[in-house]
Formats: structure tokens, sequence, C-alpha cells
């Protein structure tokens, strides 16, 4: 019985340190991520998704004008993307809050709020490339560790439990992301807006008008949570330096009719 008894023992010391070693890396004071592969992202990607609708209030727009300027603002951005591995589900729903967040594995939520309230297409964009900073560079799976913990994510991958699953997609849904981490997804968003010929100044008017509409961040709100003073946010997007011969390209888009269709 010893004998079982130590090599049970040993078994879950192996499995501990491989999963340590899968899931998170040493010495890394900013991304516990580095060492998830995309694959695992993914997996946790799809269970959420899989859960997503009855886990929340929200219902997916489908089929309208709306949904088709979400794809078409989308595919432009993901088209100028350099060597994604990720394969971007980019969806809108129903609700008025103005407001996007990410999930794991690629997968973006935009709400209808912020499509009615987005003056044009161009500003929609900006906040679809940040989110998409957040997907790039790896900081949903880097929150959800810090969060829960190694071995409550390998057990949602591992077993998909349901009741963990909907805390996780709660816990997506109302928190945000560090300073750094926020700034750096405003660097990745004005990048891919230059290489996308859509101004990055459109990120500098949505939070303009935001901040004119409300007064002061919403802290209800994914895209104000933890983000750096909007003073410095704005005039980053103003400041940033373009080529001379940068020129911008319009999206074939009737706004009047997009938001109409919500």
């Amino acid at each position: 019985m010893k004998t079982i008894r130590d090599a049970l023992i040993l078994l879950a010391i192996f499995a501990g340190i491989w999963a340590l070693f899968t899931w998170v890396p040493l010495f890394d004071d900013d991304s516990l991520s580095v060492e998830v592969s995309i694959e695992q992202e993914e997996k946790l990607g799809e269970l959420i998704m899989d859960n997503f609708y009855s886990s929340s209030s929200y219902q997916r727009i489908k089929g309208n004008a709306a949904d088709s300027a979400i794809r078409i603002i989308s595919t432009r951005l993901k088209e100028q993307l350099d060597l994604s591995e990720f394969d971007y589900n980019i969806i809108l729903v129903k609700d008025e809050t103005i407001n996007a967040f990410t999930l794991p594995g690629g997968n973006i939520v935009v709400l209808s709020g912020l499509v009615d309230f987005a003056e044009n297409p161009e500003e929609v964009a900006a906040v679809i490339a940040h989110e998409m900073g957040h997907v790039e560079k790896r900081h949903v799976i880097d929150r959800l560790i810090k969060e829960f913990g190694i071995a409550i994510l390998f057990s949602v991958v591992s077993g998909g439990d349901a009741i963990l699953i909907q805390d996780l997609i709660q816990s997506l849904i109302s928190q945000g992301f560090n300073r750094k981490q926020e700034a750096e997804a405003d660097d990745f968003a004005l990048q891919l807006l230059e290489k996308s010929s859509v101004s990055p100044r459109a990120l500098a008017t949505f939070f303009r008008r935001l901040n004119k509409k409300y007064g002061t961040f919403d802290d209800k709100m994914e895209i104000f949570l933890s983000h750096p003073a909007k003073n410095s946010r704005i005039k980053k997007s103003l400041q940033y330096e373009l080529p001379e011969d940068f020129q911008t390209i319009e999206f074939d888009l009737d706004w009047d009719r997009v938001k109409e269709s919500l």
C-alpha cells in the first residue's frame, strides 16, 4: 500500500509541475501567459462562447446593416495584422452600453450602444483595434491566471466545468485590465489603424465625445476600467506621428442606415 501511495504522490507532483510549466512561465513580472499555448486559449475561448449567451443577458445581432458593418470594419483590421495566430470572432450584441470587451481566443464582443454612439465607422474601428491589442498581447489569459489561478483555468480547459465557466464570463465582462496593459493596447491600436488606412485620431475623437457626454469616465464600462488618464490617452492619439504620404480610406458604409438597423 505504501508503494501505491508513494506512486500516487509522485504522480500528483509531476502533474502539478507539468501544469505549472504548461500554463505559466517563471520570472516574468508582467505576463503570466507567455507559455500558455494559443491552442489552449482557443479551447478556453470556445468553452466560454458555448456558454456566453446562457451566462449573460446578451443577444447577438445578426443579418442586418450593423452586423455587416462590424464584419467589414473587422475584416480590414484583420487583413493588416502581422502573422496573427488567432482566428478572430468579432460579434455584435444588443446592449445600450457604450462598450466592447475581449474574451479568450480572439473573441471580441461589441455592444450595440457603442455603434449607436459612434459618429462614424472609424471610431468603431479604433475601439475594435484596441480590443485586438488585448488579444495579441495575451492580456486576457494573463488576467484570468492572476485572478483565478492556474489550477482553476486548468480545470476548466480539462473538464469544461459550467459553473467555473460562468464565473470566468462574469469576470471578463465586469473587470478591466491594468494601466500598463491598456497603454499597450492603445499603442497597438494606433499602429494597426495606420496600417489599415484609418486615422489614429479616431480614438481621440471617440474619447473626447464620450468624455463630453458623461463628464468623466464611467467605471462600469470595460473600456474605462483601469485606463490611463483620459487626457494623456487623447493626447497620445493626437500626437501619433504619421508618415507624410499617409492617406485615409473611408469605409463605404451608410452610417445612418447602420444605426437605424440596431
